[in-house]
């Protein structure tokens, strides 16, 4: 397989026309006629994670947070995200990126999530353009629950995530919204949806008077989006076996955030 037949791959599971307007995402590092054997995929490009692609001859790194944005002016060693795409490129390790394209697709990273947390009939937050049945977040119904009941249901699908919560832990939920990543954004759209709770990552301290008593449950950014992308490496394993390439999700733990 070559490096453009991997990018076909990934977009075929995550298709480029998803991404947000503001993202980055395909083939940013390597040359497409570079052939691939062996494919690492990780949260994102760390020291440690092209290590790893060193040490199992991995030949692509296929990361979810994509490593060259618009603040990255100049590929040199004068700062650590230059440096790191500056030392992939010398060691001939192709990066492609699939970011919020894969939080939207059909199958992608919200899908699992939802999936994880039992949420059935699953459909889009706020809906793509170009395919409705594709888009950011997701919501659907859980049965009869209270909200003490999902922060379990969090808890259990995402193992060891320090869970937060706000709300009345005996609230009935029936429906629930939830996003990877950073969901912020989408509180008032899991609100509009009918959602009696939303689960996401990155909130912020007044977001709670955002939700407008809508109850919401946090967990870290890392924790949701590593859990699912490990779960969606499977899938890229099986689409890429056929052309005999490994694929393999990373050990390395790339979340900068440590417990005290």
């Amino acid at each position: 397989m070559l490096v453009a037949q991997l990018v076909h791959a990934v977009e075929r599971l995550a298709p480029a026309v998803l991404a947000e307007e503001w993202d980055n995402v395909g083939l940013l590092v390597g040359r497409h006629n570079q052939p691939v054997r062996r494919v690492l995929v990780a949260l994102e490009l760390r020291g440690e994670v092209l290590a790893e692609a060193r040490e199992h001859g991995c030949d692509a790194v296929v990361t979810h947070h994509p490593p060259i944005f618009p603040s990255i002016a100049a590929l040199t060693d004068g700062g650590r995200a230059a440096e790191l795409v500056l030392r992939a490129a010398e060691d001939r390790v192709a990066i492609v990126a699939a970011h919020t394209n894969l939080d939207s697709a059909r199958g992608g990273l919200n899908d699992l999530m939802a999936g994880i947390l039992g949420v059935a009939d699953a459909r889009p937050l706020r809906p793509s353009a170009d395919d409705p049945g594709a888009g950011l977040g997701r919501v659907g119904g859980v049965g009869a629950a209270t909200l003490a009941e999902l922060v379990q249901r969090v808890r259990g699908g995402f193992p060891g995530a320090p869970v937060r919560y706000v709300g009345d832990p005996w609230a009935r939920v029936e429906r629930v919204a939830c996003c990877t990543g950073s969901g912020g954004s989408l509180i008032d759209d899991a609100r509009a949806a009918g959602a009696d709770a939303y689960v996401t990552s990155d909130l912020k301290y007044h977001d709670a008077d955002r939700a407008e008593g809508l109850p919401l449950v946090h967990l870290p950014h890392a924790h949701a989006e590593r859990v699912t992308l490990k779960a969606w490496t499977k899938g890229l394993a099986r689409a890429l076996a056929p052309e005999g390439v490994e694929v393999r999700f990373a050990d390395t733990d790339t979340d900068p955030w440590q417990a005290a």
